[in-house]
């Protein structure tokens, strides 16, 4: 499982079939309805023999793994910040996200201003002291580590995507 911090209110100009390396998503032929994009992907996918598609990042594999129809911003190339539940279970109180019901569940859902979300990540990046890391566990069930400061990084990347937000004009969603 894991939670997204991405843009809100996306505007859909076309769609490409790609493999997701960005360079490929560039170079890919435009589709004006995701039905048709959906279908060239499904018909490349279960062709004999597929090359990687122009700019792929990973020729030698790409070719091994389906394509699939993605849709393309108007806002060009729009950035996501992809964590893990343990990341984001300490992420969100430090952004004063967390939001808990009288069932002590949390509701990692959302949508704020730029502006808003941006005020959040610069007073946690001022305020969180340095990570030290955790080690991971083994046993009945296993559980990753996470590297020293790792919450600091993750803190510039929502950082960064709330700049993007604000430059152009959308709110910070996350789930």
């Amino acid at each position: 499982m894991s939670l997204s911090f991405f843009p809100g209110r996306r505007v859909t100009v076309a769609h490409v079939v790609t493999c997701g390396c960005p360079a490929a998503t560039e170079r890919a032929p435009r589709y004006g309805a995701w039905v048709d994009a959906d279908a060239e992907a499904a018909r490349a996918s279960a062709a004999a023999g597929r090359e990687p598609l122009p700019g792929c990042e990973m020729p030698d594999i790409c070719p091994q793994y389906p394509l699939h129809a993605e849709e393309i911003d108007a806002d060009g190339p729009a950035p996501e910040v992809n964590t893990h539940n343990g990341t984001a279970r300490l992420l969100l109180p430090l952004l004063e996200l967390s939001v808990t019901d009288e069932d002590g569940q949390g509701d990692p859902y959302g949508t704020l201003p730029a502006p808003d979300f941006l005020g959040r990540v610069l007073t946690a990046l001022a305020l969180t002291p340095p990570d030290p890391g955790a080690r991971g566990r083994a046993g009945r069930f296993s559980t990753g580590g996470r590297a020293p400061g790792h919450l600091q990084r993750r803190l510039h990347d929502l950082h960064h995507l709330a700049q993007w937000c604000q430059q152009h004009d959308r709110p910070v969603t996350w789930g």
